[in-house]
């Protein structure tokens, strides 16, 4: 059971995302689950907990790669959580 780190990861995994040159594969993505910031680091550790190969796959289809996003720091960030 990954408990709260399979938890993070998959929040990552929604809000963030890739810039993705098709219209059509962005839409695919988004309907999977992978928001539009996604980095492809984030599809390598998703893979060790999931241990799903295929999803693992889509995910990493749906990435950018982390050298291509230009970094920022930020001094806070905020989660919410609707339930």
């Amino acid at each position: 059971n990954g408990g709260p780190h399979l938890a993070l990861l998959l929040i990552l995994l929604l809000v963030g995302g890739a810039s993705l040159p098709a219209f059509t594969l962005a839409e695919t993505c988004l309907e999977k689950g992978f928001g539009e910031g996604l980095v492809c680091s984030s599809c390598k550790k998703f893979e060790e907990i999931v241990k799903d190969e295929e999803l693992a796959k889509e995910c990493m289809d749906c990435c950018t790669d982390d050298k291509a996003v230009v970094s920022g720091k930020f001094a806070n960030a905020r989660l919410e959580v609707c339930q």
